[in-house]
């Protein structure tokens, strides 16, 4: 065995017996639905880290926020899409959809009421605040992405009955409609057609990525596009693929695409319809990396995003996201006077991790775990 493996076995050996569960889940996560894929955390732990950076202007990284927001969308609904497409039949079952909606409730609201609670109480922003994001009705500061998360939650089945019912399970049929779909509400699903609560003010919808995530779910599960993948040439070519794409959406995505731009501006126009101008997605980026992750089973592109690192990140990257910005506030600026830049980064990231895995540990997991009551579903 080289000795990077040995090492690597090593260590997860050892974090299998800290009796922390953010930590011990790290190598041992046992998904509700499907086989947990290390590298999946690993963009988990990417995206969170990209809008730390961004919030803090760590390494220089101010303006790649949006990016890790991205990347969050598109593996949510691809993550989510996957036991449809591997099951079509599922998404006619009720007591399948009490379960997937039940789960939803229980991996997003626990947390996010948490975070709201600590909010108010460190701001004195008093009970109108919270009855304001209990209900839904207000999403300050990072707290936007909630209603965007929820109402796709919403959407998810009613979309994914379009491969049994409308496609007849014809996987290049679906996949098509859902990427026509995702066009055209990065086209015409503007904030004048449907806006959700953010930032003080109303946000369009970003069903596009969302869809695109959803796509890429489903060309997972293709049986023709499986036996394509399979071969080594292509699965050298989408795994060095998905390296490049990593590293554009890393360090040059919104700026190099900014100065295209403005050095030609009828890319403005591509950009707006592909949700690629002002960091307003890169939702097939995202979706591709994502695919090529889940279907390369061997190369750089997921020994990279399942280093144990990204893995840790990413397993707590909720709290991580939800909790990161009080810190900042609170401790970076408020308490040890720091300015923007990596100082301020290493201290936010690490003081909210030990935050997140308390959350998780005492919160989210618990109620991950929740089994309904015997014939409540």
């Amino acid at each position: 065995m080289p000795a990077a493996l040995q090492l690597k076995s090593r260590l997860e050996a050892l974090i299998r017996r800290i009796p922390i569960p953010a930590i011990r889940d790290v190598v041992s996560k046992q998904p509700s639905t499907g086989r947990n894929l290390d590298a999946l955390d690993g963009i988990r732990g990417l995206a969170v880290l990209l809008v730390i950076a961004a919030h803090t202007d760590g390494f220089r990284m101010k303006g790649h926020g949006a990016v890790g927001v991205w990347l969050f969308f598109a593996l949510s609904a691809f993550l989510l899409t996957l036991p449809y497409a591997a099951d079509p039949g599922r998404i006619a079952n009720l007591r399948e959809l009490r379960r997937y909606f039940a789960r939803r409730v229980r991996r997003i609201l626990p947390a996010y009421y948490c975070a709201i609670v600590v909010m108010a109480l460190l701001t004195d922003a008093g009970s109108r605040f919270l009855w304001q994001h209990f209900s839904f009705q207000r999403a300050a500061g990072i707290f936007w992405t909630i209603p965007q998360e929820l109402l796709f939650y919403l959407l998810l089945p009613p979309l994914a009955a379009l491969h049994p019912f409308v496609f007849q399970r014809r996987f290049a049929a679906t996949i098509a409609g859902l990427a026509a779909i995702a066009l055209c509400a990065n086209i015409w699903l503007t904030g004048e057609v449907i806006a959700l609560h953010g930032n003080g003010k109303r946000l369009a919808f970003h069903l596009g990525i969302f869809v695109t995530g959803m796509a890429f779910a489903y060309a997972s599960q293709a049986p023709t596009l499986a036996r394509a993948v399979a071969r080594p040439w292509l699965n050298r070519t989408l795994d060095v693929t998905g390296l490049l794409i990593l590293l554009f959406l890393v360090f040059s995505a919104p700026y190099y695409f900014e100065r295209a731009v403005a050095a030609v501006p009828a890319l403005g126009l591509l950009g707006d319809h592909l949700g690629l101008r002002n960091k307003n997605a890169f939702g097939v980026l995202s979706g591709a990396l994502i695919y090529v992750v889940y279907v390369c089973e061997r190369g750089w592109t997921r020994r990279i995003l399942a280093s144990v690192p990204l893995r840790a990140l990413g397993v707590v990257s909720f709290s991580l996201y939800l909790f990161h910005v009080m810190v900042e506030s609170r401790l970076g600026f408020r308490m040890l006077g720091l300015e923007h830049g990596n100082e301020l980064f290493a201290v936010t990231l690490g003081v909210t991790y030990l935050v997140a895995c308390c959350i998780y540990s005492l919160i989210e997991r618990p109620f991950m775990q929740m089994r309904p009551r015997q014939g409540s579903t």
